[in-house]
């Protein structure tokens, strides 16, 4: 595969230690989301105005909290959420995400729940390292960014966290290096049966987690990592690569992209794209060794996805590639020169 695949493990840097004050490292995003709702305490009316595209998981935190879920959409054009100020009345918590890390959502309404007493927790899982000051709680995983068992990382905004993590589940962290274990065999050997062993490994772990998630916390070797990892070549790396993309990118058919070129505050996670015909697309790339990904499915706590039009049409047609810090401008460039071929068959 040119493009694509699970992280090899990372080892932990020699950098200094990014850690900002009153963070608390957790074994996933769910993890962390579901620490900072805990940490929130009784909230008044238990209703979380969450967006209609989103994780099943980023849901199942707030649910496993004990909120009741309301909905607000998502403009496909810049996914830029569609804020509804009546529908506050009862809110205790507004859940906010800047999209692939793109940060397109309205301040000033942020700042307006905030005013009211509503707390504001950013999903940082697209956004990494961005810590809205408007936010009481900024939380994700990183790994969507890096090599990492453990990738739950969470930030209060006001005085440290009150809750106790629980003791790393032993069970999950084996299954994770083992999957990172098996990556690396896949990539030492050529052998592609090991990267589908590790795939198996890594669902089998996911899905499990799905069912027992709870205030874990991160792994020590993967809270070291985090904590010294190189944030700066990151940043630079898959900012530079989504230019690159974008410079040498024609016109397209068949397909576009979500977002223009990022922002000061921004750093993309993927480049993402909207398909007209996203499993043609798919089997495209796929036949030129490039792999992706949709995030995400319909979740199930969407029971009326048709009242959300938007968010209906991401779900249907968004698709992402990766572009992170293990490639340059040789596979971007070549994944433009796919994308080109796809679009004169357009």
């Amino acid at each position: 595969m040119v493009i694509g695949g699970m992280f090899e493990l990372e080892k932990p840097g020699n950098g200094p230690c990014l850690e900002r004050k009153n963070t608390i490292y957790t074994m996933s995003g769910r993890c962390a989301l579901y620490a900072c709702l805990v940490d929130m305490g009784k909230t008044a009316g238990k209703i979380a105005y969450v967006p209609a595209y989103t994780c099943e998981t980023v849901l199942g935190s707030y649910l496993k909290a004990g909120y009741e879920l309301r909905f607000y959409d998502v403009e496909p054009k810049g996914m830029v959420p569609v804020f509804k100020e009546e529908d506050l009345d009862g809110v205790g918590v507004l859940g906010i995400c800047g999209y692939y890390g793109f940060l397109s959502y309205d301040r000033k309404f942020v700042e307006l729940a905030a005013s009211r007493g509503i707390k504001v927790l950013l999903d940082t899982t697209h956004s990494i390292g961005y810590v809205d000051e408007d936010a009481d709680y900024c939380a994700g995983s990183l790994r969507k960014w890096m090599g990492i068992a453990s990738g739950g990382v969470a930030v209060k905004k006001a005085g440290p966290f009150s809750i106790e993590l629980l003791a790393p589940e032993e069970e999950h962290i084996r299954g994770r290096y083992k999957a990172m274990e098996e990556r690396s065999l896949a990539i030492s050997s050529g052998d592609a049966s090991y990267d589908a062993k590790a795939g198996q490994t890594f669902w089998e772990t996911e899905m499990r987690l799905r069912k027992i998630f709870d205030v874990y916390a991160s792994d020590p070797l993967s809270t070291e990592i985090a904590k010294h990892f190189d944030y700066g070549n990151l940043a630079s790396k898959r900012r530079d690569n989504y230019g690159c993309i974008m410079e040498c990118l024609g016109d397209t058919k068949g397909f576009r992209p979500v977002f223009g070129l990022p922002g000061d505050n921004e750093i993309p996670s993927h480049f993402t794209i909207y398909a007209d015909d996203r499993e043609d697309l798919r089997n495209f790339l796929l036949e030129n060794e490039i792999a992706s990904t949709v995030y995400w499915p319909v979740p199930p706590m969407l029971e009326h996805p048709e009242k959300y039009p938007g968010a209906s049409y991401i779900y249907s047609h968004v698709l992402s590639i990766q572009l992170d810090q293990r490639y340059g401008r040789k596979e971007m460039k070549y994944l433009a020169t796919v994308l080109d071929a796809y679009s004169k068959k357009h």
